[in-house]
């Protein structure tokens, strides 16, 4: 039925044109894997399987123990693949002589449900929860490394609960910028959420903070790390990492990469046990 261009008409597309651009930004913020989740035999150490009710479905992770009196990474992923292709990163994290917890969000792997912004962030807080509280891990040998997506949680959980530090690998200021990147013709950053805003966040920040990026990351242009690190309390750390991709930082310069989390753990967990 043809509709006036009236203010009745013109809210109608609005509201037409903000919900069609909300159902883009979801299905652009996640890509989730399912498939096989499983670790090579010859994996070393094997990490215990673990299974999280959040209240809204079980999620599944994986906790990788070197020793037990270890800091433990709190690792958040991005928006794509699952546990499993974290792995090669994981083996240098263990190597430094971290207990790692990594685990898939919803509808991620083996985890239950379908992604979404409300489970991502409360399936973060359900993994702390899970540390904390069922394996008696204390909150000052934690240490939360978002990387990409997974830096929204993170940040949000270092703002509101006890942990040593935060790192924050390859993430963005917010989706509005995101999208004034993605679409630089187009205003279609106007029909952007406001609710993923880690530059709000940052700025609230009051415990150590490690930023890493890639100078080659084509994913998540380098200046939002930048832009982090030059609003965020100090001190505070920034490591760029030459000719890294988004993902491909540990890879790229593995000493230079390594080297910057070790120090920075050991420096978090000593200060925060001042």
């Amino acid at each position: 039925m043809w509709i006036p261009l009236t203010s009745l008409g013109a809210g109608l597309i609005l509201a037409l044109l903000l919900a069609l651009g909300r159902r883009h930004e979801t299905l652009s913020l996640f890509q989730p894997s399912r498939g096989d989740v499983r670790v090579p035999d010859d994996y070393n150490p094997k990490p215990r399987d673990l299974f999280i009710d959040t209240g809204n479905g079980v999620i599944h992770g994986w906790f990788f123990t070197v020793n037990q009196d270890a800091p433990t990474l709190l690792y958040i992923h991005g928006n794509a693949d699952t546990i499993v292709q974290r792995l090669p990163a994981i083996k240098g994290y263990i190597g430094l002589g971290l207990n790692v917890f990594i685990y898939d969000p919803h509808g991620y792997g083996n985890s239950e449900g379908t992604p979404g912004k409300s489970n991502f962030v409360s399936d973060a807080f359900a993994a702390y929860r899970y540390l904390t509280e069922r394996m008696s891990i204390p909150p000052g040998k934690i240490i939360l490394l978002g990387q990409s997506l997974g830096g929204v949680p993170a940040l949000r959980m270092a703002n509101s609960e006890s942990v040593a530090g935060l790192i924050l690998e390859g993430t963005f200021t917010n989706i509005r910028q995101l999208a004034r990147d993605r679409y630089p013709l187009l205003p279609v950053w106007l029909l952007a959420s406001t609710d993923f805003d880690n530059e709000r966040e940052i700025r609230r920040l009051k415990i150590p903070l490690l930023i890493i990026n890639g100078t080659a990351d084509l994913t998540i242009a380098p200046y939002h790390s930048q832009r982090l690190f030059d609003i965020a309390p100090k001190p505070c750390e920034y490591v760029r990492i030459e000719g890294a991709g988004h993902t491909t930082m540990f890879e790229t310069a593995p000493d230079v990469y390594y080297g910057a989390i070790v120090r920075f753990v050991q420096t978090a967990v000593a200060r925060h046990g001042r």
